[in-house]
């Protein structure tokens, strides 16, 4: 069964209402009580990224196309999974896979305001984009076919600005190392 877009942002809104709920109720038992402990200080600390990534959302990465039925993209939760080029380590990401396995088809948006801290070239990450918002939560954009803009660190980005082009660039030491993997945003 496929899900739309709008279904898996849907998904995504429910989980993070849960795990806010989650955060909530931890936060609740840590004030209540009377010297604060090395662990509620940590809950607190990722109770306010959590809720400053949320202020900074305003938009799906990959807009939806009103002309094109097919060109959908699905979420992969791969969080933590098992990667191994370069040796084996945990994928520290999540991942919107494209449909349409065409580099550049996809546009890919800016979810949030923000700077361009990091551009270029990553081994592993390919052609990459990383925009600090306003909040200071950092945004990664990896496996990128091109840039919109010819982009410069400490450029203004607006929500919803197009950013890039999907595609399968990554794992390789060469500059423009493509084809390791489908097209995808990571």
């Amino acid at each position: 069964m496929r899900l739309s877009i709008t279904s898996y942002g849907l998904l995504v809104l429910c989980l993070c209402f849960l795990i806010h709920s989650e955060l909530a109720w931890m936060e609740d038992i840590f004030s209540a009580r009377d010297s604060v402990t090395a662990e509620a200080e940590k809950a607190r600390s990722y109770y306010e990224l959590y809720e400053n990534i949320w202020k900074d959302l305003v938009c799906f990465p990959v807009p939806e196309s009103a002309s094109h039925k097919e060109a959908t993209v699905s979420y992969e939760n791969s969080w933590m999974f098992e990667r191994t080029y370069g040796g084996s380590y945990g994928h520290e990401g999540t991942d919107l896979m494209a449909d349409i396995q065409k580099n550049g088809y996809y546009p890919v948006l800016s979810i949030s305001d923000g700077v361009v801290e990091n551009i270029g070239w990553l081994e592993k990450g390919g052609w990459r984009i990383g925009i600090r918002s306003t909040h200071d939560v950092y945004f990664y954009y990896a496996h990128l076919d091109s840039y919109a803009e010819d982009f410069q660190k400490g450029d203004v980005i607006q929500a919803g600005q197009i950013i890039g082009y999907m595609g399968d660039t990554g794992y390789g030491k060469t500059e423009g190392t493509r084809g390791k993997f489908d097209v995808h945003l990571h």
